[in-house]
């Protein structure tokens, strides 16, 4: 695989809003999340290029009592060099995958850190499938369905072992 780096990222936007419908004592919650990536080559030099990720989070239709604790929007760019010249097709199918997992999981810490201040406690984006969403490579968003149950979402420290 071609060596490329993470030189810089940036937060565009990112809004965290209490969902005041939020239930606590359900047992499971669940929304879906949508990715929108896009990639571009610098104009001047083709060895860097731009990866800007925006995510969603967004009650799934039908199941807007069960939403997750906050409805949540964060838009990030990611710039990254690569260590040797490499086609434009070659370098976006790494970024989508690779650069992506990168940025998202900025992002994820991120929000993390802003709800942990927040009325119902931290929360982590769900994880995103970058690979999945490659095998359908003509669209520029992927929407992922998450779920998590009242033991995951409220452990505050790792099981103990036994």
């Amino acid at each position: 695989m071609t060596p490329f780096l993470l030189e810089r990222y940036l937060i565009d936007s990112i809004a965290v809003i209490s969902n005041e419908q939020f239930d606590p004592s359900k047992k499971t919650h669940t929304g879906d999340t949508q990715v929108n990536l896009s990639v571009a080559r610098h104009k001047n030099d083709t060895f860097r290029y731009r990866l800007v990720l925006e995510a969603q989070m967004r009650p799934t239709k039908g199941k807007e009592s069960n939403f997750f604790p906050y409805h949540i929007g964060v838009k990030g760019r990611g710039y990254f060099l690569f260590k040797e010249l490499v086609p434009y097709k070659t370098a976006e199918h790494i970024l989508r995958l690779n650069g992506a997992a990168i940025l998202y999981g900025l992002l994820r810490g991120q929000i993390a850190q802003i709800t942990a201040q927040s009325a119902h406690g931290q929360f982590l984006l769900p994880p995103a499938n970058f690979v999945e969403a490659e095998k359908h490579s003509g669209s520029e968003s992927i929407v992922t369905r998450a779920k998590n149950s009242k033991e995951l979402s409220s452990r505050k420290t790792a099981p103990k072992k036994k």
